[in-house]
């Protein structure tokens, strides 16, 4: 009788410690998860700023080939 309750707290112990084990392998791979979807999708913030460098590049380009060419005679202006 003894044996056998020595044996099932042994096995008790085992099952937690696996239970355990178990947590952290699930808590790695949710991090690791989230990490990856982080580096896949951009947030909010990363395409407004996509969005804002993507209309000064194309204000850039308009005005560099919307200036008035200027006369040498009209130099002062």
């Amino acid at each position: 009788m003894r044996g056998q309750v020595k044996h099932l707290g042994m096995l008790l112990d085992q099952q937690q410690r696996l239970a355990l084990q178990d947590k952290k392998l699930l808590e790695e791979y949710k991090a690791e998860n989230d990490r990856l979807k982080a580096l896949k999708i951009p947030s909010q913030e990363t395409k407004e700023e996509l969005v804002d460098n993507q209309s000064q590049e194309v204000t850039n380009v308009v005005e560099a080939t919307t200036k008035v060419p200027r006369k040498w005679w009209q130099f002062w202006r």
